[in-house]
């Protein structure tokens, strides 16, 4: 597989940068051909770029060897993950930190492969599959897509890296790259089986793309309201379980791929990490915060 079209010399710029190298902003007014001394302070441009990416996987990296060293104990042997996070780093979260820890290998590997680091949405919507495929192979499949962009002309963007993903997380490769820059849809609510499920269920986010279909949904970025049915009952599921209606759904669907487009990551990622949301103690004291208005 090739490398990418035109990353010759960013090995270099993605290597130790100082800051003092950048210039000062200064509005000049200048028209035509970049003069030598521009080009040059444009890849001084480009250095600080891609040290600020390659810097934020060494980031995640610092946090792995921090964690499964259990260096956060501190002094006294005492000292919690989240007390040494809010004492060190500034004061994120755990799962902020485990989400860092888990991108910084294939963020690494794409930063080598391409020989200059990926956008944080394109890492996150190959996390799960280099997780499980390898980040080297999922890294020289990325960097194929990013040539094959380049030379056609073509924005890669989280969309298309998360068809990229949907592919490798079925076990398929693409026959042809161009197809990957199709529109992303929504996968319906109740889609096909997983090919990867051994049991015949679908697995929890990993829904096939649908071509030809469109959630339609508001850009100001608004709650949908989630409450009953028109009718005010709360619709029921088998056995009398509650179950979200096919309102909800749409709702509920059209909320997410509205938070997606904004945040520049896929549905089925969004769809993810407010399920991991909705599962933790904090959504729990809210539901029950809410009860007592």
């Amino acid at each position: 597989m090739t490398g990418t079209e035109g990353a010759v010399g960013r090995k270099d710029r993605a290597g130790a940068f100082v800051a003092e190298l950048l210039p000062e902003p200064q509005d000049i007014e200048r028209t035509g051909p970049l003069t030598p001394k521009e080009q040059q302070t444009l890849g001084r441009v480009h250095a600080a770029r891609d040290h600020h990416q390659a810097a934020k996987w060494m980031r995640g990296k610092a946090l792995a060897v921090a964690f499964s060293r259990r260096l956060y104990r501190g002094e006294d042997g005492q000292r919690t993950r989240q007390e040494y996070l809010d004492d060190e780093w500034d004061g994120i979260s755990e799962s902020a930190a485990y989400r860092e820890i888990g991108e910084w290998p294939v963020a690494k590997a794409i930063s080598d492969a391409c020989e200059r680091p990926a956008p944080d949405s394109h890492v996150r919507a190959l996390v799960d599959v280099a997780e499980k495929q390898g980040a080297e192979p999922v890294a020289r499949w990325y960097a194929e897509l990013r040539r094959h962009g380049q030379q056609a002309g073509r924005r890669v963007t989280a969309d298309v890296v998360a068809n990229l993903a949907d592919f490798l997380r079925a076990g398929t490769e693409p026959e042809r790259l161009e197809a990957l820059f199709a529109p992303r849809q929504l996968a319906p609510a109740v889609g096909k089986p997983s090919k990867s499920a051994p049991d015949g269920r679908a697995e929890h986010g990993k829904g096939e793309a649908v071509a030809g279909t469109t959630v339609p949904h508001g850009r100001d970025g608004s709650f949908p309201n989630l409450g009953m049915n028109a009718g005010g009952a709360s619709p029921a599921g088998e056995g009398g379980r509650w179950a979200l209606s096919a309102d909800h759904v749409d709702r509920l669907s059209a909320w997410i791929a509205a938070g997606a487009d904004r945040a520049q990551i896929s549905p089925d990622r969004a769809a993810d990490l407010l399920l991991d949301t909705l599962v933790s103690d904090e959504f729990e004291q809210w539901i029950a915060a809410r009860t007592q208005v």
